[in-house]
């Protein structure tokens, strides 16, 4: 802006060197206040709690010593070097150059003597219009066009397959069918290495499981894989369904930026008496009938086989049968007992007892246990007691010492996180569940991320807003031209959300930050042309003749700082580069709301500064005859 507005001077005919000092001269006031706006606008963003702090403190951090280091450098530097080099060179430009500045400067000219008045003329139905925009920008948010994420989902070529089956199945089995998945996986051309465990998985909420019944696939894509990451993971749970129909197979595609199998939605389901088992399973098909949800998964799904054994006192006594003896008897078949031990040269040696595991697998076998009663007969266990089956959890999770069963699901393509909960929320309320069922998001998972980048971004979203309000108050002595100026920053909201309903992105931590960049951008634009026309004003101008020639004069700037900041968004925006997926809706709510808030800025803030701004001085008033002070006689040296 320094040396645009240097090269205006210069152009108007003024000497090189003293177009370079009058050119920042003119402008340094507009520059320090536009420089300020970006400082309070990024510097909090440096002191936000929680996980949203700690991706974006040393953003804060960087933007504001890099802005004011711009600063100092464009009061410095860059007038020194247009005086005395820059000016001063004999180069001409290329035809098309010229060309291209000879059209831009007819769009000026049509801008500042046909659309600007004829925006004054339309004033009343331009604002509506404007305001209308903006309301409809807005709304997209709880319509659910535009909805929430924490951090989109990156198609990073890596797919988790937890194989399961049911709890008690030997390790050699889940073996031989994690070996039979992998080796099927291999043979899909968009796989480039497959790492399998058995009898052990990476739980998605964090920890790992330890049980033969269980195995589990880390699947790497080749770079240039042809399909996504979601649907290779759809193909694969349909491969591993028909290789292993007694098992399940869930394949969650791992599509975070740090990898890993967590789901995007992690819910808790625990209670304040009982256990939270029943009430689980009716969540688990709540999320399972929710729109957007797949590979809905839950930590409870399978039970471990477990037998009480109800010992029938009466029948023990009738029989002369120690309960005791009886219990220990059923201890030692499938837990094992120590039966002897002895010493050797090489240490202590242990003699341990109990049942083969092949025998241990049967129900009958259980109940033909042999134990001799006190009497010297030999009965079974089923003469003196009952099995009751009581499946137990194979793993118990707890929060806050209570116990907790995850239920976890990604989101499909096309779907917002925020839209997705919102409506799994709903069917939980239809499921009308007492009030000891406690149901909330994991901790530390997307979900409890989302909420705290909302509020934390949200929060500094209107801190922003106001502190550059206050800060224009403050170095304008003034709050009419200031509140001119904010009108800058709501029609940007119709650009931003815009651009991202087109596109079908969310608000997210990336796109948030973009919002909230959008409020120092943004006003750039009304400062350079409120604080032009109020000098002019102040030199007794009217406000439309002010307003319209500032209109002229910063038209380029304006148009000049947008474009490169759009263009410089570009490559974000189209995410062209791997890995880069993620900080796309940045770019794209910057590019949407700084090229709405140019089109609508041009026409809006003119029309508020003709509606809102001070006129210009009014005339001293003269002083009446008999208060002026007679004045002394002219002296001989001062009439020659």
């Amino acid at each position: 802006m320094v040396l645009e507005n240097v090269e205006r001077h210069y152009e108007d005919g003024e000497a090189p060197r003293t177009a370079a000092i009058l050119g920042r001269a003119e402008i340094g006031a507009a520059a320090i206040v536009i420089t300020l706006v970006d400082v309070v606008v990024f510097f909090p963003i440096a002191f936000l709690p929680g996980q949203t702090g700690r991706f974006l403190a040393e953003f804060g951090i960087v933007v504001t010593i890099a802005t004011l280091t711009s600063l100092a450098v464009s009061f410095t530097i860059t007038p020194a070097l247009a005086g005395n080099w820059s000016l001063l060179s004999s180069w001409k430009a290329p035809r098309f150059i010229v060309a291209f500045g000879l059209g831009f400067e007819r769009l000026r000219t049509f801008y500042s003597a046909r659309i600007l008045p004829a925006a004054m003329r339309f004033a009343i139905p331009i604002v509506i219009g404007a305001a209308l925009l903006t309301a409809g920008a807005v709304a997209l948010i709880p319509l659910g066009v535009v909805g929430f994420d924490f951090i989109p989902a990156v198609d990073i070529g890596q797919i988790f397959a937890t194989v399961t089956f049911p709890t008690g199945t030997p390790l050699t089995t889940t073996d031989a069918a994690v070996r039979k998945i992998t080796n099927a996986y291999l043979q899909l051309p968009d796989v480039q290495q497959v790492i399998s465990t058995t009898g052990t998985a990476q739980a998605g909420f964090g920890g790992g499981i330890n049980i033969g019944s269980t195995g589990q696939l880390r699947i790497l894509l080749n770079p240039d894989h042809k399909e996504t990451t979601d649907e290779d993971a759809r193909k694969m749970s349909g491969i591993a369904h028909r290789l292993v129909p007694d098992g399940k197979v869930v394949a969650v595609p791992a599509t975070g930026t740090r990898g890993g199998n967590a789901q995007p939605i992690d819910v808790t389901v625990a209670t304040t008496r009982g256990e939270p088992d029943a009430y689980a399973q009716e969540v688990f098909q709540a999320l399972s009938d929710t729109p957007g949800a797949s590979n809905v998964n839950s930590s409870a799904e399978q039970l471990a086989p477990q037998y009480n054994i109800e010992f029938n006192r009466d029948r023990a006594r009738v029989l002369d049968v120690n309960i005791g003896l009886a219990a220990q008897a059923v201890r030692a078949a499938f837990g094992g007992t120590l039966a002897t031990q002895f010493d050797t040269v090489n240490g202590t040696k242990y003699v341990q007892v109990l049942y083969p595991q092949s025998y241990a697998e049967s129900e009958a076998n259980l109940r033909n246990i042999s134990i001799r009663a006190s009497n010297g007969n030999v009965i079974h266990l089923s003469d003196i007691a009952k099995l009751v089956s009581a499946p137990s959890q194979v793993l118990i999770t707890r929060n806050n010492r209570e116990t907790v069963i995850h239920i976890g699901a990604n989101v499909a393509p096309g779907y917002a996180i925020s839209n997705v909960q919102k409506d799994f929320q709903n069917r939980v309320k239809a499921l009308h569940l007492p009030n000891i069922v406690i149901i909330s998001t994991g901790a530390g998972g997307t979900q409890a991320n989302l909420v705290q980048t909302v509020n934390g971004l949200g929060t500094s979203l209107i801190l922003s807003f106001s502190l550059v309000y206050l800060l224009m108050v403050a170095l304008y002595n003034a709050y009419r031209a200031p509140l001119v100026i904010m009108f800058a920053v709501p029609v940007a909201a119709v650009g931003a959300l815009g651009a991202l309903a087109i596109t079908g992105q969310t608000l997210n931590l990336f796109s948030l930050i973009g919002v909230v960049m959008l409020v120092g951008l943004v006003s750039k634009n009304g400062i350079l042309l409120v604080d032009f026309a109020e000098l002019k004003v102040a030199a007794g101008m009217a406000k439309f003749e002010a307003m319209t020639a500032a209109a002229r004069e910063r038209f380029r700037p304006i148009v000049m700082t947008t474009a490169s900041m759009i263009c410089g968004m570009m490559p974000l925006a189209l995410a062209l580069d791997p890995g880069s997926a993620a900080k796309r809706s940045l770019g794209t709510v910057v590019i949407g709301g700084l090229t709405s808030s140019l089109i609508l800025t041009l026409v809006v803030v003119p029309i508020m500064f003709v509606w809102i701004a001070p006129g210009p001085p009014k005339e001293p008033v003269p002083e009446k005859a008999e208060e002026r002070l007679p004045s002394r006689p002219a002296l001989a040296s001062e009439l020659r």
